[in-house]
């Protein structure tokens, strides 16, 4: 059955027609991608599935009793509301159908007959249910998905309100994911995720049993996270079976075919009605007059849309100075009570292109501030290469003056030039006729992260450093970044958690975690390779040294036991002999889930890693407690 249909919807913003039919059917259990240029309706969409705007026209249809859950705009914590006690009141549904089920439970073991049948069908209509909901293990589902999405368990008995902006939106994204909705709509998620966070929520969606609708410009997150993407283009919507690389080729694959029947319709249409106005009027004014009868009911084709709308950015032209652009060493930054990162030394040579990567708070921006000369380290030096000069690229564009407009702006930085070089200049980044004056607090954040770019790109630097550069970016635009960059003939620093990006641009990386820095010589995916095998042989090494010690402790135990059993025979040979052998099957179990952590299978995933952990823990516990029970045995 089908869980939601949009059926010809149509909205205007004022003159601006945002939605002009656009339909879609959603089916339980699909994962699909929206895509489309900033401005072109998709938040508008969602926003009428919610119902907090209205169609002009058309119909929204959401199945009934269907569960829909979406991330909202603006959080708002109650005093007193912890991280997880927010999280958790996601939970409140199943916990209670768990309540209920257990009742029911509890009745079926003093009914008979009807009342007995009547019950057994609630309960497993109850099951039903919980399942849907996400399972049975609601406690552990909440610190499954905190930890999933980065968030320090420090923050977890915060109260939610304190927290920072980035942190709250993950805090309500994290309470939408443990709900079991049967739909979720989710808005640019990755927006305040770091790049682990990224792709645990890749896994995560994939594995969610409810349907999922994602606006999404992480051209990764819609390869490896969705089965269908929809384009919104011009107020309508077109479906694409697949992920994002299949959509590309679709894409092209039907605009040439529509614009191969567009092209035959106009050639026969231009054919037909020279022919008619050749011979109305002659000898064949009866096939004239048939041919336009026949003509009048052809239906027209539309000029199919090929948008081709993109910012045009040409690469700065690049001072070429000594093989060694910049050297830093010894940096210590942060504050001087959250010391980030100590004594780092950073190299960067002509040409090359770093991509720098890590958890947020690590301290990332702050290590590319300070090799920008945008912030005082604690410690250490930065010093430039030969006839070095460098560019900035501030992710929260705030140098942009807020009485100003991208006109001002330009001339601002560049005052030598004239009003059409300016208005030429800031066409090339989509800034046409009005939009070249309008109020900077007005313009959305890919505007100014294009307004931004338009006035980097005016500098003639031999390096640039970029904190993330694609962030409010629509993919068109993204793209014209990506191939402004690759031409670049200086060296690049780029703080991203577009693994696109990285692995198009980057040669070199940079990883900031936990106060330390490592370098990495190749791309974003390489670098992701190397610390998984590290990783990986990190955690061989400790199921070897556990095993070993297990090893050793039961040896141990067993000359205990040899030393007790010549001293005097236990009471209740029987008894004790059922607890010997609970102790060596809770040690082959031990056994088996720490070899079970060595597997690639589990260790690269982290939930089934999450719950072998967890196992081992109960594991343990019980088998320490039967091993004290065995030690005082008389």
């Amino acid at each position: 059955m089908t869980l939601l249909t949009l059926k010809d919807l149509k909205k205007h913003f004022g003159s601006q027609e945002v939605l002009r039919g656009a339909s879609l059917t959603i089916d339980p259990g699909s994962k699909v991608g929206i895509v489309g240029r900033n401005g072109g309706g998709k938040t508008t969409l969602f926003r009428m599935i919610t119902g907090e705007e209205h169609p002009d026209w058309g119909s929204i249809t959401l199945r009934k009793k269907a569960r829909l859950g979406f991330v909202p705009q603006r959080p708002t914590f109650g005093a007193g509301i912890t991280v997880r006690g927010y999280v958790e009141s996601g939970l409140d549904e199943v916990r209670e159908l768990i309540a209920r089920f257990e009742k029911v439970g509890e009745d079926m073991g003093h009914a008979s007959g009807d009342e007995l049948e009547r019950l057994m069908r609630q309960h497993d209509e109850l099951n039903t249910e919980i399942e849907s909901l996400g399972g049975w293990d609601t406690e552990r589902a909440t610190d499954t998905v905190l930890s999933g999405i980065g968030l320090k368990t420090e923050l977890w008995e915060r109260e939610a309100r304190t927290l920072s902006g980035g942190e709250k939106n993950r805090v309500l994204l994290a309470r939408e994911l443990v709900c079991g909705h049967d739909l979720l709509l989710l808005d640019e998620p990755t927006n305040h995720l770091d790049i682990e966070g990224i792709e645990w929520l890749e896994k995560y969606l994939h594995e969610l049993q409810g349907a999922v609708l994602i606006i999404s410009h992480d051209r990764r997150l819609l390869q490896n996270g969705v089965g269908q993407i929809l384009e919104m283009e011009y107020g309508q919507l077109t479906s694409y079976p697949g992920n994002y690389s299949k959509y590309i080729q679709l894409k092209a694959e039907r605009y040439e075919t529509d614009k191969r029947a567009y092209d035959q319709q106009q050639e026969f249409l231009k054919k037909e009605d020279s022919f008619i106005k050749k011979h109305m009027g002659s000898q064949r004014t009866a096939e004239a007059k048939g041919r336009a009868k026949k003509l009048s009911a052809v239906v027209r084709l539309e000029q199919p849309h090929h948008d081709v709308r993109r910012p045009v950015i040409k690469a700065p032209e690049a001072v070429r100075g000594g093989e060694l652009v910049l050297k830093a060493e010894g940096l210590t930054g942060g504050y001087t009570d959250n010391v980030l990162f100590e004594n780092v030394d950073v190299r960067i040579g002509r040409g090359q292109r770093i991509g720098v990567v890590g958890p947020n708070g690590a301290g990332k921006t702050t290590l590319i501030k300070i090799i920008a000369d945008r912030l005082q380290a604690l410690a250490g030096t930065v010093e430039l290469g030969h006839g070095a000069v460098g560019a900035y690229y501030d992710q929260d564009t705030s140098f942009l003056r807020q009485d100003g407009t991208p006109f001002s702006e330009i001339y601002r930085h560049y005052p030598e030039m004239v009003d059409v070089e300016i208005r030429s200049h800031l066409a090339l980044f989509l800034f046409r006729g009005k939009d070249v004056d309008k109020p900077v607090p007005a313009l959305s954040g890919g505007e100014r992260a294009r307004l931004a770019l338009a006035i980097l790109v005016l500098t003639k630097p031999s390096w640039m450093a970029l904190d993330e550069p694609t962030n409010h970016l629509d993919l068109a635009s993204r793209t014209a970044l990506e191939e402004m960059l690759g031409s670049f003939q200086g060296a690049l620093l780029c703080v991203s958690h577009d693994r696109e990006f990285l692995d198009g641009l980057c040669d070199h990386m940079i990883e900031v975690s936990d106060g330390q820095v490592r370098e990495h010589a190749g791309n974003y995916t390489s670098w992701r390779n190397a610390r998984e095998e590290e990783q990986f042989a990190a955690s061989e090494a400790r199921a070897k040294a556990a095993a070993e010690a297990k090893k050793r402790a039961a040896q141990d135990a067993e000359k205990a036991k040899k030393k007790a059993t010549k001293s005097k025979g236990p009471r209740n040979p029987y008894m004790f002999e059922k607890l010997e052998k609970r102790i060596m099957k809770l040690e082959g179990k031990l056994e088996s889930l720490h070899a079970a952590c060595a597997t690639e299978d589990v260790f690269r995933d982290a939930d089934k890693l999450r719950d072998k952990q967890y196992q081992i823990a109960e594991v343990e516990a019980e088998l320490e407690e039967a091993n004290e029970t065995w030690a005082n045995w008389d």
